[in-house]
């Protein structure tokens, strides 16, 4: 039943001046007490309530129903009490009210009856329990001394006897085997409505947030993402607003989308921590480093159903994978705080993400509204390339900008759109493979002669001048870099035989899997052919200092590789170079 019928539903109840029983089933915290006590303060407010006594009363570890009895009794407060603190100042009239008449009889209680005065004065005082409205929470969550069938039994009795309007909140999914089937067979004798309390996720959201003064913003945030899950619980979703909340003003000084970002990472981990009998599991979602949706595609049949259930759920929630960061959130939910100094370690890479993807949609507008229209304001829209640009051109692929320069071109604004390309060089001057224009190619765009020139020309410029026998070891993990191979191929046999004789232990082994590794390529190029002799005369320098060389050099196998280039392969320059040359 929705959330709105629920409400009528006990409106209607409390209005009434029939006594009968109410009973209200529902999910953990999914807002039942909240509703209840919300719709009681709303009549007390209106007037429209059938009586003026009141007593709630959790069933939580209750065991007898001589403590039902007690506790009935202590809780009891005029109507209009509802919803006020208690005033320790007033505690004579406060039980007056709740029972008239009480203290004379306690004290003739205790004149007569001495010691068995607390047992004698319940009693007493429970003669007094009449035209109440008494609230039971908490029936699967009783003593386990206290039978179900009991509590109904008594409530049963205030209704009839005492002309008492009850209601009963309870999880009855959480109800003990042999004490739910009880409950059971009892219910319809006794209770006179019967209601299943199942708000949706969203009508959760709002029952866990109308507490909170915070801003709407979040507040909009946390239901979206909650909604989202499918968390109907409603101090589960008041924990996770307060988790954003308290990591949002560490955030402020980064681009809006870090913390949406986070907000969005810290709902899941949170909800994963908080109820790890319904979430996927923290293990699951924290193990899962790489993409989750291609993780499902390439493991499939690896995984149970439930963790099939858990990817899709993830997936539409749009959580595509866990790095370090949020790793680090959910670290914090766990200890209950986040510092200052952990989330800016890794907000700041967030945050160039973020940029990132925000300049990427400024410059696809761009596009968008170049194309979109037949209007003349060529100056507008150029001018919006212009500040994607200049704002930010260390976000912007080579090929994006040879794209945008291609335009100017077009449209005669060619030193326009060469200063654009210089802002982006100057900005990205520094970084690895700036001036690579192999992608522009690869995807089909224009590369004039002049760009490409000027891009060759920059590239030999800023080439580093690595040491020589960082070359060599960095031939190992790069045996095809057309920089390294080039240079090496260059250099004179005696510098082959320098650093070979120079290296031991571990740089000789990377050494020689760098040299040796074109013996197991069935087409070198030149450059790998120019190496793979010179390193030979080297060796062969080396091996005619003594017999142990030999035998070593003899192992390398490169003049056997050498031996099998036919003729007319390619020779380059200096292949047949003397050892002694």
């Amino acid at each position: 039943m929705s959330v709105e019928n629920v409400m009528a539903q006990i409106a209607r109840f409390l209005e009434s001046e029939t006594a009968e029983v109410l009973c209200i089933r529902g999910n953990w915290g999914t807002g039942k007490t909240y509703s209840w006590d919300g719709a009681l303060k709303e009549a007390v407010t209106n007037k429209r309530i059938g009586r003026d006594k009141y007593a709630y009363v959790s069933l939580f570890g209750v065991n007898s129903l001589a403590d039902l009895k007690q506790e009935i009794i202590h809780q009891t407060i005029d109507v209009d009490q509802v919803g006020k603190s208690f005033d320790f100042q007033d505690v004579e009239s406060y039980v007056k009210g709740a029972f008239p008449g009480i203290l004379k009889l306690g004290g003739l209680a205790g004149k007569f009856l001495g010691e068995n005065y607390t047992s004698a004065g319940v009693a007493v005082m429970y003669m007094l329990v009449r035209n109440r409205i008494i609230c039971i929470d908490d029936l699967e969550r009783k003593g386990k001394d206290l039978r179900s069938a009991d509590v109904l039994g008594l409530v049963s009795q205030l209704r009839e006897d005492r002309n008492c309007k009850v209601v009963i909140l309870l999880n009855d999914e959480r109800l003990d085997g042999e004490d739910r089937a009880m409950f059971g067979g009892y219910l319809e004798k006794v209770v006179d409505i019967n209601l299943r309390f199942s708000p949706t996720a969203m009508d959760c959201a709002d029952i866990a947030l109308k507490v909170f003064d915070g801003t709407n913003e979040i507040k909009q945030l946390v239901r979206e993402r909650t909604t989202k899950l499918g968390i109907d619980n409603v101090r589960v979703i008041r924990k996770l607003y307060s988790f954003v909340q308290q990591i949002q003003p560490l955030l402020t000084h980064y681009k809006p989308g870090v913390f949406l970002s986070v907000a969005h990472t810290i709902v899941l981990m949170g909800w994963c921590h908080l109820q790890p009998e319904i979430a996927p599991s923290k293990d699951f979602i924290v193990r899962r480093k790489g993409s989750l949706t291609d993780y499902m595609s390439k493991e499939k049949g690896e995984l149970t159903p439930q963790e099939l259930e858990w990817i899709k759920l993830i997936a539409d929630y749009g959580y595509s994978h866990t790095d370090e960061f949020d790793v680090t959130l959910l670290k914090g939910i766990e200890d209950g705080y986040f510092t200052k100094e952990i989330i800016d370690k890794h907000a700041t890479e967030l945050n160039q993400r973020v940029e990132a993807g925000l300049a990427a949609d400024e410059l696809s507008n761009a596009w968008r509204e170049f194309h979109d229209s037949f209007d003349d304001d060529l100056n507008g829209k150029l001018k919006r390339f212009e500040s994607c640009i200049t704002k930010s051109a260390k976000f912007y692929s080579l090929s994006d900008v040879i794209s945008v320069v291609n335009l100017f071109r077009d449209l005669d604004r060619r030193r326009d759109g060469d200063a654009l390309l210089d802002v982006y060089l100057e900005a990205r001057r520094g970084k690895r493979g700036v001036y690579n224009f192999s992608d522009v190619e690869l995807f089909g765009r224009r590369l004039d002669d002049d760009i490409k020139e000027k891009l060759l020309a920059l590239e030999e410029q800023e080439k580093p001048s690595t040491p020589v026998e960082e070359l060599f070891l960095m031939l190992a993990d790069d045996g095809h870099n057309r920089d390294i191979t080039e240079r090496l191929a260059a250099l004179p046999v005696e510098e082959y035989v320098r650093v070979l004789k120079h290296h031991k232990g571990h740089e000789f082994k990377v050494l020689r899997s760098a040299l040796t590794q074109y013996n197991r390529l069935a087409n070198p190029d030149i450059y790998n052919i120019e190496i793979m002799q010179k390193t030979n005369n080297a060796l062969q320098q080396i091996a005619e200092e003594n017999l142990v060389n030999k035998v070593r050099v003899s192992r390398w196998g490169i003049a056997e590789r050498l031996a099998k280039i036919p003729p007319e392969e390619p020779q380059p320059t200096g292949a047949t170079e003397s050892p002694t040359s």
